[in-house]
């Protein structure tokens, strides 16, 4: 994070995905608009079941399992595989890196806030 802050006021907003408890998470509507249309849910409906069948909730092996996912296996450039993910799960088009963030959110929260992106 620390390429990405100037001041710690910018680290918390980036990590405010993070703190704030579930019924208080909201996705920014631009960023939604931007990455959660019918493209962005196709991304969202192959990635869940990949990282439902996870034994083990590390950035390394979440990775994995979306780039085989949606890289090798959707034929997705990174960014259009990552960004509806990075928006469903943080909120916003800008956060710290994806996988660790979702180690760090927990497979529970990560699975509850891509379902909730699904039926926006």
């Amino acid at each position: 994070m620390q390429e990405r802050c100037q001041t710690l006021v910018q680290a918390v907003e980036l990590i405010r995905f993070l703190l704030v408890a579930e019924p208080d998470f909201s996705v920014d509507e631009a960023a939604a608009a931007k990455q959660l249309g019918e493209a962005g849910q196709q991304v969202l409906a192959a990635a869940r079941p990949a990282l439902e069948g996870l034994d083990e909730w590390t950035h390394g092996a979440i990775e994995a399992a979306l780039s085989a996912t949606l890289v090798d296996g959707l034929g997705l450039k990174p960014r259009h595989a990552y960004g509806p993910l990075r928006v469903a799960i943080t909120g916003s088009t800008v956060s710290p890196p994806l996988f660790e963030s979702m180690e760090i959110l927990g497979r529970e929260r990560t699975l509850a806030r891509i379902a909730a992106a699904q039926s926006e």
